[in-house]
């Protein structure tokens, strides 16, 4: 039997966005839980964040979601550690399903993300199941040792994820589908820097096939047929938002925002939103304040019975 859970406001998702929110929440004295496979979102992936204040020498991704993590628990929020299978609406309000847990919320944050887009070509799935492809580094980085790994994309999360891996594989080569690139020039000048990594331009993907313990590229090369042999693959080429949990009701509320709804989308997740970490956690708080009001003034509402810092 399921254990069963009853809160004025549920929080889906563990990075920076939802962590923000609830802290928030908690400090107001509302009754939250947070509910999440695991805490501390894609910022995981990044090499170095450099444009959030308060760290002047930046601070590796991992550090970071490591920070928050700890402050959740310092702030007594209220977490679930697992995944979320399906949300829907109720009739008083909000029902969220994991495979141990169900739980009713008044208000409903969502901050799940995005998830990696894919490649599309034959081999893809294969390769990604034989553990040969990865889409996020914090799972390949343990992989990379010594390795010859090609990075897929030209944006800043494929350059970001070279340099992460600068001082651990042997050779980098980023692959492009055009000669140009959409990443900062501040990390091109790093790449370029770096004796390990290559970009190999107008190398179009046509499939993937594992062998033995490598992995075969068949790349179209300016219109010819070409191999490359590589250790490891990381595909980096766009993300999408994160909702494929969600209820035809949510996800037509998530196209078509309802004027002072009780459910609010914040993060990555949201759409043509920029996946900055700064906006994440600003989107977190601004919800976090709005539905603070909303419930305070409801009359008869005291807060939760719990300690706040």
């Amino acid at each position: 039997m399921k254990n069963k859970l009853i809160t004025k406001v549920a929080l889906i998702g563990g990075g920076p966005a939802c962590a923000t929110a609830s802290i928030q929440l908690i400090r107001a004295g509302i009754d939250i839980v947070l509910v999440s496979k695991e805490i501390g979102g894609t910022i995981k992936n990044a090499n170095l964040v450099e444009n959030l204040i308060g760290y002047p020498e930046g601070v590796v991704g991992k550090d970071f979601a490591r920070s928050f993590q700890l402050q959740l628990v310092k702030a007594g929020v209220p977490t679930i550690l697992e995944e979320v299978l399906t949300v829907e609406q109720v009739s008083n309000g909000f029902k969220i399903n994991t495979a141990e847990t169900e739980i009713i919320s008044e208000y409903l944050i969502i901050g799940t993300g995005s998830t990696p887009k894919k490649l599309d070509v034959e081999g893809e799935k294969e390769a990604f199941l034989n553990g040969k492809l990865f889409y996020e580094i914090y799972n390949a980085k343990q992989f990379t040792e010594k390795k010859d790994i090609g990075i897929i994309g030209s944006g800043d999360v494929a350059y970001d994820y070279a340099l992460n891996l600068q001082n651990i594989a042997n050779k980098i080569s980023i692959i492009c589908r055009t000669d140009k690139t959409s990443s900062l020039p501040i990390l091109q000048k790093r790449v370029n820097d770096v004796i390990n990594i290559v970009i190999l331009k107008n190398h179009v993907i046509k499939n993937l096939v594992p062998q033995d313990d490598k992995i075969i590229l068949d790349v179209d090369e300016n219109g010819e047929p070409k191999t490359l042999t590589k250790d490891l693959i990381l595909v980096a080429i766009g993300r999408k938002p994160n909702y494929a949990f969600l209820s035809e009701g949510i996800i037509s509320e998530y196209n078509n925002p309802k004027i002072d709804s009780k459910l609010y989308f914040i993060g990555d997740i949201n759409k043509n939103n920029f996946r900055q970490v700064s906006i994440a956690m600003g989107d977190g708080m601004k919800v976090a304040m709005e539905t603070v009001k909303k419930i305070t003034e409801k009359e008869g509402y005291h807060g939760a019975s719990r300690k706040v810092w």
